[in-house]
């Protein structure tokens, strides 16, 4: 066919308003994101930060997206078998904290996960190096090594005569075990003791705090963990008991009777794992994402525990605070 100027005309505006058939399929998918949250209030609310996130990079529920959400126990013993389920659904991807993260990889080697915050994702074996993860694992690490000792510092600081500082470590969370060993060198720095309390359910965290009754630490910096925040109204009644000042490494006990927090925006961390699923719905490989780490925290101190303890914030501290 002789190929004139109106056939030209009328090819270039098929090909401009004309969608290529691989284009179209993608517009049409729907995908599947299988997410394992806290069984808390505040577990919901990152849920919903991460969801509206989700909105905003334009992935729409009930149009291109199915969020599949589980929610375990507050021990979260329940994880395995929720993580079965999702997997069972064939997700595009999987989301969840280190520790659900870890029944994940074990789980799936090929589906990717990417974390919502994470303690230390190499030590847990969720990832060759922070830069390059070389598995199916990616997202946010909530802590850097100086953090546990961030907070001795400024316990430090409050407490000047500091001997004996309690922690409670979750030991079914591998990240913990470096919180704990970071926080042994800091307290040696300072010239106190650091008293480690072993636990793993709400019957063990019970034991600690008599054990704490007769021993008295001079404070308590519990690990971030998810069976420690899940169980934190047990925490704050406890030490409120005993009168013993607690920090905490979530902005979002502080109003809980925590005496400070330093940490990062756990929020920011789920915005930051809707733009990870993102990445690799469009075809990013998670071993190849490296794994980010919070540039801003922020300190944030609770005036109304510090005066039920009868302890002064210094100055310089008051300074330095967010809120």
């Amino acid at each position: 066919m002789k190929l004139t100027v109106a056939n030209l005309v009328a090819a270039l505006i098929f090909g401009l308003f004309a969608t290529p058939p691989a284009a179209q399929a993608q517009t049409d998918r729907t995908y599947r994101i299988g997410i394992v949250r806290l069984p808390t209030a505040e577990g919901q609310s990152y849920f919903e930060t991460f969801r509206a996130a989700m909105r905003d990079l334009g992935y729409l529920e009930g149009s291109n997206l199915i969020l599949d959400l589980r929610i375990p126990d507050l021990d979260m013993r329940q994880v395995p078998a929720l993580v079965d389920e999702l997997i069972a659904l064939k997700p595009d991807v999987l989301v969840g904290n280190e520790k659900t993260a870890q029944v994940m990889r074990a789980k799936t080697p090929s589906i990717p996960i990417v974390l919502t915050n994470a303690l230390d994702p190499v030590r847990a074996g969720l990832a060759q190096s922070v830069r390059r993860p070389g598995m199916n694992v990616t997202g946010s690490a909530q802590l850097n090594d100086l953090l546990p000792a961030k907070h001795i510092d400024i316990m430090r600081e409050i407490l000047p005569r500091l001997a004996r500082i309690g922690q409670l470590v979750d030991t079914t969370q591998s990240g913990c075990k470096v919180v704990e060993e970071v926080a042994r060198q800091a307290a040696r720095s300072v010239g106190a003791v650091l008293v480690p309390y072993y636990v793993e359910n709400r019957a063990e965290i019970e034991r600690a705090f008599s054990q704490m009754e007769k021993e008295r630490p001079d404070v308590l910096l519990p690990c971030p963990s998810a069976v420690l925040f899940n169980h934190r109204e047990l925490l704050f009644e406890n030490a409120v008991r005993l009168r013993i000042p607690f920090t905490s490494f979530v902005v979002a006990n502080v109003p809980k009777g925590v005496l400070f927090a330093y940490a990062a925006s756990v929020h920011e961390m789920y915005r930051r794992a809707a733009t990870y699923v993102d990445k690799i719905l469009k075809g990013a490989t998670p071993g190849d994402l490296p794994i980010e780490q919070p540039m801003r925290f922020e300190l944030v101190i609770n005036m109304n525990t510090s005066r039920a303890l009868g302890i002064t914030i210094p100055p310089s501290v008051l300074l330095r605070a967010d809120r």
